[in-house]
């Protein structure tokens, strides 16, 4: 019994493990945003570059009991294009126009943008704005975190049974808390006259 027991135990182990590729998108807070005054300029959005080491599309990860990697998050594409597409969304969601050219830029360095799970569910980013005038000279600068921790300490769905799908949604929180507490800023919003 023990010859068979043996082999399916490390076979169901090792078909837990993996990496799940996803996405995240930005989602405006229920009820209003902070909308933008009727006399707000349009914004370019430039570049976003990313600080972390290694993979530029590596999400997240779900540890099992000794820190082990069981699940890796990825992302469809690099996490540079995910979070300046989602600063657009969160700019058009407060009725702020985006500039193709001669506007106030916004660019951003990702300095910290991962989600973990061993027993509850982490999310964290770190990111530095700049804003430049159209003359290049810099307005502003500034850097907005955002880390949400979810999930009971008593939890079932922990190591092989925790779900991929639950750690990539409370990145997306995330992401969408970071760009909520820059957007509704009031210093940064004066630098982008919005």
């Amino acid at each position: 019994m023990l010859k068979f027991l043996i082999p399916a135990i490390l076979a169901l182990a090792l078909s837990a493990c993996g990496s799940t590729s996803g996405s995240l998108k930005y989602s405006a807070p229920e009820g209003n945003t902070l909308r933008a005054s009727t006399t707000a300029q349009a914004v370019l959005l430039g570049a976003f570059t990313d600080q972390r080491d290694g993979d530029k599309n590596w999400l997240g990860v779900i540890r099992g009991g000794f820190g082990n990697h069981l699940k890796t998050l990825t992302a469809d594409r690099p996490v540079t294009e995910i979070v300046r597409t989602a600063f657009a969304d969160g700019l058009r969601a407060r009725g702020v126009s985006i500039a193709a050219t001669n506007a106030n830029q916004i660019t951003g360095k990702i300095i910290t943008f991962n989600a973990d799970q061993m027993v509850r569910r982490e999310g964290n980013a770190e990111i530095e704005l700049t804003v430049r005038d159209p003359q290049g000279t810099t307005r502003f600068a500034k850097t907005y975190t955002a880390n949400r921790l979810e999930g009971s300490v008593v939890s079932l769905s922990t190591g092989v049974l925790a779900s991929v799908e639950d750690l990539r949604a409370v990145l997306e929180r995330t992401l969408s808390d970071v760009i909520d507490k820059a957007l509704d800023d009031p210093e940064l919003r004066s630098a982008l006259q919005i």
